[in-house]
């Protein structure tokens, strides 16, 4: 009976979410995320996923009156979370936590609700701090036990985030929202296969889970009533997902009001696995001082990221699905580019990449902390090289500066003009005074469909 008394304490909370009662950080910190989450959309407006789900989205028109960001054409609230969901998760450069990259489900959900409910930029940001919360409470204690079975993080969690954020922006009380998230636990999914096939289903995923979170808001609202066993009963959620007499919802509560996981979540550098930011930004340090050629890599890791899918991956290369899980790959390409951009990791036939991905080894080490490997680089002349990353996740974190510095250089990418990107950050800066999210929405249509010369 515990599980469900904090399910109804988690929704009586995520009910009552007041972004303008925040402590003034963790308002700026909800700011950062939507600033640095839209971003990474734009920058993902020529990649192809966003042109297949826009694709499928034509396909199957709804009529309604939320804007479909990649187009600017207006749909169906659902139909618009999908496409906006694989727009802003396209380019493998969300916003990470150990729980995944929920801020490609909870912000497209969000937004499509606020422009559908005609709601207050204050109210969007209330609606993503309680989606937020809600998709990394649910997993932060689970998320690794769901990985190992094969299991994806991102739409398995953030399919709560989309119901919740949409439920918040709606008015649901307690009890519906209690509803939401149980239903939200029926629709929970998604498969880490694709890494090993080198296929593209990672930003669909993405794109189904706000679906689907939308759908349960609707369904609730229509009188749909969940289990209130549903993360936690005998066949719940968190037995289905995970193992069997294993407290996953021990901290689900913990410091509610108080704590906030979603300051937690970290952004990306390079479009790549955030496993792998360090060994990138280290070996562009490293490849300075190199007086001759590589002989060979050595990488300790953390052995959670070491094994995990992809990782220790060596080719042959034939997408991007393969390189950007790639330990070695990310690293030939930042030893020999001085960075692993987007074309780099698309571009499978570069000598001389693929001729240093062999001498590089990929190191289980239980000594490593997680987010800190540790590089050695032996050089034909005898010399070694060493770098460690210090800053671990901490030195990642999204904030209202790295989210600024992140949009001019993705926007700056993929040849968006300053002004555009200067009017995305100034709609966001004052987004919860704006009496609706129409000045958000444009500033993100008018750099998604710029054309350049």
């Amino acid at each position: 009976m515990s599980g469900a008394r904090d399910i109804a304490t988690l929704a009586g909370y995520l009910a009552s979410v007041d972004a303008l009662a925040l402590p003034a950080p963790v308002l700026e910190n909800a700011r950062a995320c939507l600033l640095y989450g839209l971003a990474v959309g734009i920058g993902t407006r020529r990649a192809r996923p966003a042109r297949l789900a826009r694709g499928a989205a034509e396909r199957n028109r709804e009529p309604g009156n939320v804007t479909r960001l990649i187009d600017g054409a207006r749909t169906s609230q659902g139909s618009a979370a999908f496409a906006n969901a694989v727009l802003l998760s396209g380019r493998v450069q969300g916003d990470s936590h150990p729980c995944g990259h929920i801020g490609g489900v909870v912000i497209p959900a969000a937004v499509a609700a606020a422009e559908d409910m005609n709601a207050t930029g204050g109210m969007l940001l209330s609606g993503l701090v309680a989606g937020y919360e809600a998709a990394l409470r649910i997993g932060r204690d689970h998320a690794a036990d769901l990985s190992l079975r094969g299991f994806r993080t991102t739409p398995a969690y953030g399919v709560f985030g989309a119901a919740v954020a949409t439920g918040r922006i709606r008015g649901f009380d307690a009890a519906k929202m209690g509803h939401a998230i149980g239903l939200a636990a029926n629709y929970a999914g998604g498969l880490r296969e694709y890494v090993d096939a080198g296929t593209e289903e990672s930003p669909f995923q993405a794109g189904f889970a706000a679906r689907n979170g939308v759908y349960v808001a609707d369904l609730v609202a229509c009188g749909l009533e969940s289990a209130p066993s549903a993360l936690h009963g005998g066949a719940g959620f968190y037995r289905a997902f995970g193992s069997d007499n294993v407290d996953y919802g021990r901290r689900l509560v913990a410091e509610l009001g108080t704590e906030f996981e979603f300051t937690a979540v970290t952004y990306k550098q390079y479009p790549a696995c955030q496993f792998l930011r360090g060994i990138i930004r280290g070996l562009a340090a490293l490849r300075s001082e190199a007086s001759s050629a590589v002989k060979s890599m050595t990488i300790r890791m953390n052995p959670f990221e070491a094994d995990f899918v992809g990782v220790r991956y060596a080719g042959p290369f034939t997408s991007a699905t393969q390189t950007v899980m790639s330990a070695p790959f990310c690293a030939a390409l930042a030893w020999t580019s001085g960075t692993a951009s987007f074309d780099g990791l698309r571009t499978f036939d570069d000598d001389a990449v693929n001729a240093l991905v062999p001498k590089i080894t990929i190191v289980t080490d239980p000594q490593r902390k997680r987010y800190e490997p540790y590089l050695e680089v032996r050089l034909a002349d005898g010399r070694r090289l060493e770098w460690t990353e210090q800053a671990g996740d901490s030195g990642y974190r999204v904030t209202w500066a790295a989210a600024t510095d992140m949009t001019a250089q993705l926007c700056g990418e993929v040849g968006v003009p300053r002004a555009q990107a200067q009017d995305l950050v100034a709609a966001i800066a004052r987004i919860e005074r704006l009496p609706d999210v129409n000045p958000l929405v444009a500033a993100v249509c008018a750099a998604t469909t710029h054309e350049t010369g």
